[in-house]
């Protein structure tokens, strides 16, 4: 579900990005394209939902991989967020006061487990997550027209490479 949702998202933010139009009617910067919109706008919303589910695992769980990999998702995102709110607000586009619905489904699902299956379980999400996430990056940097924006993707692909590997770490050991 998740993936179509995004799929239709994000074929609706390439077409608005191919026709050359804005996201005026938003209130963002008319040099902001549809593309460049969609992504800071769920890079703050991806970045929510990481601190999120990273406190989640910092609490739940007692595995030293899984541990790991939290504590950097939650340390990076944190300045993530803080670099993607900015730049969302110097470019005019509304900035997301939390994850995505289907997001949030997600952090409540994999809350209602303990132990080695939650472990298993946020570490396979965080997996990918962060595999769909550098996906998104690429796109950006490959489509998008706001140099800024291009930047930022452009500068995430590495924190979110490094998470994956902690996440794909941290999945090994609850197998």
């Amino acid at each position: 579900m998740k993936r179509t949702v995004l799929a239709v998202t994000t074929c609706c933010a390439l077409a608005a990005a191919a026709a050359g139009t804005a996201s005026v009617s938003s209130g963002a910067d008319p040099a902001v394209s549809g593309l460049d919109k969609f992504w800071l706008q769920s890079s703050i919303q991806g970045d929510r939902f990481e601190i999120n589910g990273g406190r989640k695992a910092l609490r739940m769980s007692s595995n030293p991989a899984v541990r790991r990999a939290a504590e950097v998702i939650v340390r990076d995102h944190e300045r993530s967020l803080a670099e993607a709110i900015d730049l969302a607000k110097r470019l005019h586009v509304p900035v997301p006061s939390d994850a995505t619905p289907s997001q949030q489904w997600e952090l409540r699902v994999v809350s209602t487990m303990s132990g080695q299956t939650f472990d298993h379980w946020y570490s396979s999400l965080e997996v990918q997550d962060h595999m769909q996430d550098i996906e998104e990056a690429r796109q950006e940097v490959a489509d998008g027209s706001q140099p800024e924006v291009r930047g930022d993707a452009r500068d995430e692909i590495p924190m979110l490479r490094t998470h994956l590997l902690l996440a794909e770490q941290a999945y090994a050991t609850t197998k």
